[in-house]
């Protein structure tokens, strides 16, 4: 009987051994299982939740090198008007006046100028007009402006070397070129005076007037200039009949201002 009992206990045991051993490798109770588990769901969330300095942000974009600045403005003073010509910037202005060539030389330079050349069309276009809002009420006369004589060319009428386009020079060292210099129909002629003091015509004042040509005693046309002497002043030299054509104003002429 007591054998039969031994039997049975050890019997019991090795079955009771075998389910405890099974359920363990069928995934059973484990002590740290949850623990382990808990710990592997907690670093993965933690792994997937980044800070804010960990994100990813597009690189700053560069910064545009700077504009260049534009180059000064180039201003007249007021009631001057400006030119651009191949020299620079141009001031002019007409001033009424009825001196000789030297005198309203000199009322030139008092504004910081000095007699004026012509560029170009526009140019005596501009100076036309504004000649006769200065001279008002006379309805024409002429405008002493910045030519002389060349010094080889003194004396002489036209010729082959002395010409229309080369007797003269624009003495505001600034004017270039001949498309300005536009004298009468067979000027600058010198008066076509005999050889002596008489061929004195170094100077030329501008014509201007309301109608295309004027008058006075010989046919004249506005915008173009004729040779006198530069002692020619309204007050005596003109003779009756060509007093249409009296000087009886100036250009003046400066370089324009830089300003930023």
């Amino acid at each position: 009987m007591s054998i039969f009992l031994l039997l049975f206990f050890l019997s019991l045991l090795t079955i009771t051994s075998a389910i405890y051993n099974g359920g363990r490798r069928r995934g059973g109770y484990r002590p740290d299982s949850w623990s382990s588990s808990s710990g592997e769901s907690y670093e993965g969330h933690h792994h997937h939740h980044h800070s804010h300095s960990d994100e990813h942000y597009p690189p700053p974009r560069p910064r545009p090198p700077p504009r260049p600045r534009p180059p000064p403005r180039q201003q007249c003073q007021d009631g001057w008007k400006f030119f651009e010509r191949p020299s620079g910037g141009w001031c002019m202005k007409v001033f009424p006046g009825t001196w000789n060539q030297a005198t309203s030389e000199s009322m030139c330079q008092a504004q910081g100028a000095v007699l004026s050349g012509m560029q170009n069309i526009a140019e005596i276009n501009y100076i036309v007009s504004s000649a006769l809002t200065v001279i008002s009420p006379a309805v024409s006369g002429g405008v002493w402006v910045g030519i002389k004589r060349r010094a080889e060319c003194m004396g002489q009428v036209l010729t082959g070397t002395c010409t229309k386009t080369n007797s003269f020079y624009w003495t505001d060292d600034s004017t270039t070129g001949i498309e300005g210099m536009v004298f009468q129909l067979n000027e600058p002629n010198n008066g076509n005076a005999p050889p002596g003091p008489s061929r004195n015509q170094d100077c030329a004042l501008l014509t201007v007037g309301h109608t295309p040509t004027i008058n006075a005693v010989s046919l004249y046309w506005s915008g173009q200039m004729d040779d006198i002497s530069c002692a020619s002043a309204a007050e005596s030299f003109w003779p009756a009949g060509t007093l249409p054509r009296a000087n009886r104003a100036y250009v003046c002429g400066k370089a324009a201002n830089r300003r930023g």
